[in-house]
């Protein structure tokens, strides 16, 4: 039986919107966590009931071929240390914009040294379980380190579980234009939980913590931001 000509013509057109859509969608993606030096984010919120403020900043940036190190200064653990708390220094290691992995002093300052030695090849820098966060998609994805992915208990690992639209427009100084998605993601132990709210090409807008024995209870969000 031969197929009618409009028929293929119309499967033609159909193919060609699909295919502009997914070059389009893979154009305007955002990255996950924007990374140039100087970049910073300042959140507000309370601990335990008492308010604080926090602020991080991207104070070195060094690339080779597909990978990005960002070094940064301020991270929300950093006001589980109690009422005389200081920003840490912290790394991330990123891979093509989908993968993330953090790490701390002196892991941090091994990485500079990697990054300026040209004759290093940057093999087996990271391993599964340091992963801190990949590029986001859907509610039900989850990541972390294999070995902890198939417990039972969904502990032990990152599990998307909403995804929305967000509204900036109440973040001081964002000059970068939406739509955007605000993902929301778990982590859970048997001792606490975390939870983060990330958005695509912002990065973390909100951030709660709850421990589940001694008093412990974080909340912030992203009340002002400079993305280059």
């Amino acid at each position: 039986m031969r197929i009618p000509g409009v028929y293929l013509n119309l499967m033609a057109v159909v193919l060609l919107i699909s295919l502009a859509s997914c070059r389009d969608n893979r154009m305007n993606q955002k990255p996950l966590i924007p990374l140039a030096k100087g970049n910073y984010w300042v959140y507000k919120g309370s601990y335990n009931g008492k308010p604080v403020t926090l602020n991080t900043r991207v104070t070195e940036l060094k690339k080779r071929g597909n990978l990005t190190f960002a070094v940064l200064v301020g991270f929300p653990t950093d006001i589980l240390s109690g009422d005389d708390w200081e920003p840490s220094e912290w790394g991330l290691l990123v891979t093509g914009d989908q993968h993330y992995y953090k790490c701390i002093s002196p892991k941090t300052d091994s990485l500079r040294k990697s990054f300026l030695d040209n004759n290093n090849i940057l093999a087996g820098l990271f391993s599964d379980s340091e992963i801190f966060m990949e590029a986001l998609y859907d509610t039900g994805q989850t990541f972390g380190e294999a070995a902890q992915l198939t417990r039972e208990d969904g502990n032990y690992f990152w599990k998307v579980t909403e995804r929305h639209a967000y509204d900036a427009s109440a973040i001081s100084g964002l000059k970068i234009l939406g739509p955007f998605d605000r993902f929301t993601l778990t982590y859970k132990t048997l001792a606490d939980d975390m939870t983060m709210d990330m958005v695509p090409g912002i990065g973390m807008v909100r951030y709660r913590y709850c421990h589940h024995g001694t008093a412990g209870e974080l909340d912030i969000k992203l009340v002002e931001t400079g993305l280059k």
